[in-house]
């Protein structure tokens, strides 16, 4: 079939055309369909007609006789060459290439099921029977998707385009997770940070159930680009298909709304309760600090482990009160996943807007959820492991490389000479930032500058925040369960998955380190420190 013979643009014209005749919506998709399979054929052929508009009217004319001759059992009237001519409507010119676009840009939309048979029957003249066979689908299958996909274009190229904002102008979406991550870091290696595609399909199907054609045009892109992508995370376990094919994102998205529904709250109820929440973390301190484990530390490392377990011991006391409103979620109650692992993914969802904020008080702070990375058999150890909370006082610089980064350490620890490391030399390159961090630091030789316990001595160090856990959240009871009661985050009626703890999880997030920093304000911890204090520790059993 000739270039200039692309029937695209005359899906609409031909339609109205068989509408004005037969007065019937339905027929009038038939008639048209059969025009152009009709048209298709014969130019294929090496038909040339010299008015394409009046030639594909004359056809219509003839598939509207045949339509009337099943319908009133009339004879067959055809008007082929008949002796008068039909009036010529001149073929559009300026905006022709702009609305055979626009019918182009519309079947990109449609889904693949509609797509598929679109592109067969009028981009490559394929007939409905042989369609049917390449697809192994009943013929009335392709007619009918043929019927849907033509009324999808129609709306389509009439509404012109209706992109969501996510379109031009993305928001931002963070991954993170409780629980154990899968074999291959799942759910992170799911939507990388320069995912934006994936990010947005996340953000548009959160608030209801979303077909990819609805989400191809609210982004601009055709369908084709976003199937791969929805499949990719429904076999990931991040999104879900109803029962009728609609695609939903199935974790719980937060905005910075929801992040900073109770902040000034919090800081309020720490400043009236402040000696609540640290008579009984100053004693834990000072047990902490008779240990021998702890007094074997650099003056540095022991300051490292000092906010890591003052922000874990206050993290939990305040989980605790937590658990009262939301209930308690067990690790065993984490949904084994088909790539390993058992976690729960939540999202942080940033708009433009939000990132271009200067939010230096909100984010003073923040603290992560405790990272851990574990390995077994490496060297002498039985068992290895790094853990971490990010602060403002001090963080990682590139947790994707916290595998490599918990080898290197205890290498660093154990004087396992440069050139017998097993890290990759990359990683080794990385020395001066992980100074400028708070990890490592350089005398006569680079050393580690975290604390190292024994697998024993972590659990000695467990058993006395436990015990001060549990002091701390019943002093702090009664001023944190207003700040709980009510402060639940909002999800949209038709997600399940969710659970009741996630909806709380903002609602005193910032105490920790809010009671932290007062406490250095009032020279009862972190005295004097002017350097990084990254709360991290590394942790081995030989």
């Amino acid at each position: 079939m000739k270039e200039k013979y692309d029937l695209s643009g005359y899906v609409d014209r031909l339609y109205s055309a068989a509408v004005k005749k037969t007065r019937d919506s339905y027929a009038a998709e038939e008639i048209a369909q059969e025009t152009f399979l009709a048209a298709i054929t014969q130019l294929s052929r090496g038909k040339e007609p010299d008015h394409l508009w009046a030639w594909l009217l004359t056809i219509l004319s003839n598939k509207y006789c045949d339509w009337l001759r099943e319908k009133y059992g009339k004879p067959q009237i055809s008007f082929q060459e008949y002796p008068f001519e039909i009036a010529w409507e001149p073929e559009p010119e300026e905006d022709s290439g702009e609305k055979l676009e626009a019918v182009r840009r519309e079947l990109g939309y449609l889904a693949r099921i509609h797509r598929e048979v679109m592109v067969r029957f009028y981009m490559h003249g394929h007939t409905v029977e042989r369609i049917a066979a390449d697809l192994g689908i009943p013929s009335g299958t392709v007619k009918s998707r043929l019927n849907i996909g033509r009324q999808h274009i129609r709306k389509g190229v009439a509404d012109m385009e209706n992109y969501a904002r996510q379109s031009y102008e993305p928001d931002t979406l963070h991954l993170s997770c409780s629980g154990e991550m899968g074999l291959n870091n799942e759910p992170f290696s799911l939507v990388s940070s320069a995912d934006k595609l994936a990010q947005s399909i996340l953000s548009l199907a959160y608030p209801r159930p979303v077909t990819e054609t609805e989400l191809a045009k609210a982004l601009g892109v055709p369908a084709a680009f976003v199937e791969p992508v929805t499949e990719r995370l429904i076999q990931g376990e991040l999104m879900r298909r109803t029962e009728g094919g609609k695609v939903y994102t199935d974790f719980i998205l937060f905005t910075d709304r929801d992040r900073k529904a109770t902040f000034e709250r919090q800081l309020a109820l720490v400043e009236e309760h402040f000696g609540l929440f640290w008579e009984e973390t100053g004693r834990a301190l000072e047990q902490l600090r008779q240990k021998s484990w702890y007094l074997r530390q650099t003056r540095r490392a022991r300051t490292r482990l000092e906010l890591h377990f003052c922000v874990r011991l206050l993290m939990n006391a305040c989980v605790s009160v937590r658990n009262e409103v939301a209930g308690d979620m067990p690790y065993s109650d984490y949904p084994y996943r088909r790539a390993g692992g058992r976690w729960i993914a939540m999202g942080m969802r940033y708009s433009p807007e939000d990132c271009r904020e200067n939010d230096g008080a909100f984010r003073k702070y923040n603290v992560n959820g405790q990272a851990g990375m574990s390995e077994r058999n490496f060297r002498d150890t039985k068992f290895l492991q790094l853990l971490l909370y990010d602060t403002t006082l001090g963080s990682l610089p590139d947790h994707d490389r916290m595998p490599e980064y918990k080898k290197w350490f205890y290498e660093l620890w154990k004087k396992v000479p440069a050139g017998e490391s097993a890290v990759s030399a990359h990683v080794l390159e990385d020395a001066e930032i992980l100074i400028e961090h708070g990890f490592l630091r350089r005398e006569d030789t680079l050393e580690l500058d975290i604390p190292v316990l024994s697998a024993a001595e972590y659990q000695e160090e467990g058993a006395i925040w436990a015990e001060y856990v549990q002091k701390t959240a019943a002093r702090v009871r009664e001023a944190l369960l207003p700040l709980y009661e009510g402060g639940a985050v909002k999800i949209p009626a038709h997600l399940k998955s969710v659970p009741r703890w996630q909806q709380y999880i903002f609602c005193g997030d910032r105490i920790p380190m809010a009671v932290i920093y007062k406490a250095r304000e009032k020279g009862l911890f972190l005295e004097g420190v002017d350097y990084p204090v990254p709360a991290a520790l590394l942790i081995y059993e030989v």
